[in-house]
Protein backbone atom coordinates (compact mmCIF):
# COMPACT_ATOMS: atom_id res chain seq x y z
CA UNK A 1 0.00 0.00 0.00
CA UNK A 2 1.49 3.53 -1.17
CA UNK A 3 1.78 6.34 1.27
CA UNK A 4 -1.15 8.01 -0.94
CA UNK A 5 -3.38 4.93 -0.40
CA UNK A 6 -3.26 5.25 3.59
CA UNK A 7 -4.19 8.88 3.29
CA UNK A 8 -6.84 8.11 1.04
CA UNK A 9 -8.32 5.32 3.23
CA UNK A 10 -8.49 7.33 6.25
CA UNK A 11 -10.07 10.26 4.71
CA UNK A 12 -12.99 8.01 3.57
CA UNK A 13 -12.74 5.85 6.36
CA UNK A 14 -13.19 9.24 8.72
CA UNK A 15 -16.38 10.43 6.23
CA UNK A 16 -17.69 6.97 6.63
CA UNK A 17 -17.79 7.42 10.38
CA UNK A 18 -18.49 10.65 10.16
CA UNK A 19 -22.09 9.69 8.14
CA UNK A 20 -22.69 7.48 11.18
CA UNK A 21 -23.27 9.86 13.35
CA UNK A 22 -25.96 11.56 12.39
CA UNK A 23 -26.94 13.17 15.25
CA UNK A 24 -23.66 15.09 15.86
CA UNK A 25 -23.90 16.41 12.03
CA UNK A 26 -27.26 17.28 12.42
CA UNK A 27 -26.02 19.36 15.37
CA UNK A 28 -23.35 21.11 13.73
CA UNK A 29 -25.72 22.54 10.96
CA UNK A 30 -28.22 23.59 12.86
CA UNK A 31 -29.24 27.36 12.26
CA UNK A 32 -28.98 28.22 15.34
CA UNK A 33 -30.86 30.26 17.94
CA UNK A 34 -33.97 31.25 15.51
CA UNK A 35 -34.54 27.72 14.10
CA UNK A 36 -34.25 29.78 10.56
CA UNK A 37 -32.13 28.66 7.56
CA UNK A 38 -30.40 31.70 4.97
CA UNK A 39 -31.14 29.31 2.51
CA UNK A 40 -29.15 31.61 -0.05
CA UNK A 41 -26.30 31.12 1.76
CA UNK A 42 -26.33 27.21 2.37
CA UNK A 43 -26.77 26.81 -1.11
CA UNK A 44 -24.01 28.96 -1.94
CA UNK A 45 -21.84 26.91 0.93
CA UNK A 46 -23.14 23.51 -0.84
CA UNK A 47 -20.93 23.75 -3.31
CA UNK A 48 -17.63 23.34 -1.31
CA UNK A 49 -16.74 20.20 -0.41
CA UNK A 50 -17.29 19.73 2.21
CA UNK A 51 -19.29 22.52 3.00
CA UNK A 52 -18.59 24.57 5.87
CA UNK A 53 -20.49 24.41 9.24
CA UNK A 54 -22.86 27.76 9.73
CA UNK A 55 -20.17 29.16 11.99
CA UNK A 56 -17.87 29.13 9.12
CA UNK A 57 -19.80 30.39 6.24
CA UNK A 58 -18.54 33.71 4.73
CA UNK A 59 -20.33 36.14 3.35
CA UNK A 60 -20.96 34.05 -0.35
CA UNK A 61 -20.94 30.64 1.78
CA UNK A 62 -17.00 29.79 1.52
CA UNK A 63 -14.72 28.93 4.24
CA UNK A 64 -14.23 31.65 6.92
CA UNK A 65 -13.18 31.17 10.31
CA UNK A 66 -14.57 34.47 11.48
CA UNK A 67 -17.79 33.84 8.98
CA UNK A 68 -20.47 34.36 11.19
CA UNK A 69 -19.18 37.64 13.06
CA UNK A 70 -18.75 38.98 9.48
CA UNK A 71 -22.47 38.38 8.73
CA UNK A 72 -23.61 39.05 11.99
CA UNK A 73 -21.29 42.80 11.50
CA UNK A 74 -23.32 42.69 7.49
CA UNK A 75 -26.78 42.71 9.48
CA UNK A 76 -26.05 45.38 11.75
CA UNK A 77 -25.02 47.47 9.04
CA UNK A 78 -28.21 47.01 7.50
CA UNK A 79 -30.27 47.95 10.64
CA UNK A 80 -30.40 51.56 10.82
CA UNK A 81 -30.88 51.18 14.28
CA UNK A 82 -28.10 49.85 15.34
CA UNK A 83 -25.74 50.47 12.31
CA UNK A 84 -23.87 53.78 13.56
CA UNK A 85 -23.07 52.15 17.31
CA UNK A 86 -19.05 52.60 17.33
CA UNK A 87 -18.69 52.12 20.70
CA UNK A 88 -19.55 48.27 20.62
CA UNK A 89 -17.24 45.49 19.23
CA UNK A 90 -18.20 42.11 18.28
CA UNK A 91 -16.29 38.97 17.97
CA UNK A 92 -17.05 35.52 17.59
CA UNK A 93 -15.99 32.04 19.24
CA UNK A 94 -17.64 28.79 17.25
CA UNK A 95 -21.27 29.47 17.05
CA UNK A 96 -20.83 32.44 19.84
CA UNK A 97 -21.32 36.03 18.84
CA UNK A 98 -19.06 38.34 22.08
CA UNK A 99 -20.37 41.64 22.49
CA UNK A 100 -18.05 44.20 24.41
CA UNK A 101 -18.32 47.83 24.56
CA UNK A 102 -21.19 50.32 25.69
CA UNK A 103 -24.65 50.80 23.99
CA UNK A 104 -27.13 53.71 24.82
CA UNK A 105 -29.49 51.89 26.57
CA UNK A 106 -30.95 48.42 27.31
CA UNK A 107 -33.67 48.54 24.58
CA UNK A 108 -30.95 48.93 21.66
CA UNK A 109 -28.97 46.14 23.52
CA UNK A 110 -32.14 44.05 23.30
CA UNK A 111 -32.52 44.65 19.90
CA UNK A 112 -28.62 44.19 18.89
CA UNK A 113 -29.46 40.83 20.59
CA UNK A 114 -32.27 39.86 18.57
CA UNK A 115 -30.69 40.64 15.17
CA UNK A 116 -27.41 38.60 15.86
CA UNK A 117 -29.92 35.93 16.93
CA UNK A 118 -31.21 35.68 13.92
CA UNK A 119 -28.00 35.19 11.52
CA UNK A 120 -27.81 31.97 10.44
CA UNK A 121 -25.43 29.63 12.82
CA UNK A 122 -25.75 32.34 15.52
CA UNK A 123 -26.45 29.27 18.91
CA UNK A 124 -25.63 31.97 21.81
CA UNK A 125 -24.89 35.98 22.05
CA UNK A 126 -22.87 36.99 24.64
CA UNK A 127 -23.46 40.51 26.28
CA UNK A 128 -21.76 39.92 29.49
CA UNK A 129 -19.17 42.90 28.60
CA UNK A 130 -21.69 45.45 27.42
CA UNK A 131 -22.66 47.87 29.68
CA UNK A 132 -25.07 50.80 29.01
Amino acid sequence: MTWLEKQIGQVYNSQVESKHDAEAIEEEMSPGLTGEYDLELREKAGVHSPPPPPENMGLEGEYDSNGLVKRVAAAFDKDPNIKNIETLDIAQDGGTILLKGSVPNRSILSHIEQVAAKVDGTKAVDTSQVTY
